[in-house]
């Protein structure tokens, strides 16, 4: 497919012309004259593959979804029980696996005593079907107990890119601080390399790789944030130009802001969020959300604790503290980095995060984000991003989602099962 596009490039004959041309010459003959021998980027733009990465930390995940032309699927935190997934451990001795094993063990303990504190106290509701409320329920409980999955657990991902966009992510990945994510960028490699070999034939500029290398950690992570409060935004947005008014007056409900509001300028916000959260929001590509380095400084998010019951606190409360302090000591006995230590901690930590985004990207994020069935934590700054956008753009229709947080039967609904046959 990408051939006979690139043909069009460079003759007005008809496709099924230029078919002929491409079953003559071959693939690779073609794909070495016309994409890497001329240097002809676009054709690769044109031909398209889809990796399926399995067996990585959720650390690798994000590192590879860090990709504002990212498409794909992850095994969700939220729907799937992940407490048979093998652990990467990368220092590898009994004290840093206890570590990860114990976070297993509260992930395990959290999601059951979860599952029946909240059937006890949300028993079906009439004339609703006992089955999906259940799946209701236990959703629910994945929301409470993912807060304990270790950034350590595997996961397994899709990506669907185009030829040249593979190539430069993996080019990128291949100088990550973290060795687990330079591997997997190698092996993806070699596969692309054994399926598409005049596609992936590209030379080495060893200055260009040099300059990556001096700037790993500052293309990769988020760093020099330092939070004082929960929430913060500026806006440069030239609200009084915005023409005509009927655009943001007018929209009807799921409905996207025009594009071309993009050029009155942008919302800078900055907000604490569990790690777990900070996954879903990273997942909006239209625009900046940058991955920041999770360690102790901000914290456990309360709102997990406060999913528990009363008489479980405490003791819930006692087990993260000692776990903190178990991967502190490691770090000091063992003078691992920052990017390192981050497989040992659980979702539930809180990060400082940034994101910057046009208008229509700030109203997209709110409303999605703002929906019932969105995990609550994430929901809460769903709403502070709305009141950013009523504070700065009163013309605004907005349709955000502000209701309480509360069991929603669409949880149980929002799954992938097959069909009964009628």
């Amino acid at each position: 497919m990408a051939m006979l596009q690139a043909l069009y490039s460079r003759s007005s004959n008809s496709v099924t012309e230029h078919r002929k041309k491409v079953e003559t010459s071959g693939s690779a003959k073609f794909m070495q004259s016309y994409y890497v021998g001329y240097g002809h980027a676009s054709i690769g733009d044109c031909g398209t593959t889809t990796l399926f990465i399995e067996g990585i930390s959720l650390l690798a995940a994000k590192a590879i979804q860090d990709n504002p032309l990212y498409s794909g699927q992850e095994s969700s935190t939220r729907y799937i029980n992940f407490n048979h997934q093998t652990l990467i451990d990368p220092i590898g001795n009994q004290v840093s696996y206890a570590i990860l094993n114990q976070w297993m063990n509260l992930y395990f303990q959290v999601f059951e005593q979860s599952k029946a504190y909240l059937t006890q106290i949300h028993p079906t509701p009439k004339h609703q079907d006992s089955q999906l409320w259940a799946k209701t329920l236990q959703a629910r409980a994945f929301d409470i107990a993912r807060g304990f999955l270790p950034l350590g657990i595997t996961t397994q991902l899709s990506w669907a890119t185009n030829l040249r966009q593979a190539n430069d992510k993996l080019q990128l990945l291949l100088i990550h601080p973290l060795e687990e994510i330079r591997e997997i960028a190698k092996q993806c490699l070699k596969q692309l390399k054994q399926h598409y070999p005049s596609s992936f034939s590209h030379h080495d500029y060893p200055e260009q790789t040099q300059y990556y290398q001096n700037h790993a950690q500052a293309l990769h992570y988020q760093t020099g944030l330092n939070l004082s409060q929960t929430f913060q935004y500026q806006s440069d947005l030239d609200v009084n130009n915005i023409q005509p008014l009927s655009l943001l007056q007018q929209r009807p409900e799921k409905t996207n802001l025009p594009k071309l509001l993009s050029r009155y300028g942008q919302f800078y916000c900055q907000f604490l969020l569990d790690y777990g959260s900070f996954r879903d929001i990273q997942r909006h590509r239209n625009g900046l959300c940058r991955i920041p380095i999770i360690d102790k400084r901000y914290g456990f998010h309360p709102w997990y604790l406060q999913q528990l019951p009363d008489e479980r606190h405490k003791s819930i409360e006692t087990a993260i503290a000692q776990q903190l302090q178990q991967i502190q000591q490691l770090q000091q006995k063992y003078q691992v980095n920052e990017v390192a230590m981050q497989y040992y901690y659980p979702l539930g930590m809180q990060v400082a995060c940034e994101v910057v985004y046009d208008l229509p990207q700030m109203v997209y994020v709110t409303e999605l984000r703002s929906g019932s069935t969105v995990h609550p934590t994430l929901r809460q700054i769903a709403h502070q991003m709305h009141q950013a956008l009523v504070d700065t753009v009163p013309d605004l229709k907005l349709y955000t989602d502000l209701s309480e947080d509360r069991l929603d039967i669409k949880r149980g609904l929002q799954d992938i099962v097959e069909r009964t046959p009628s």
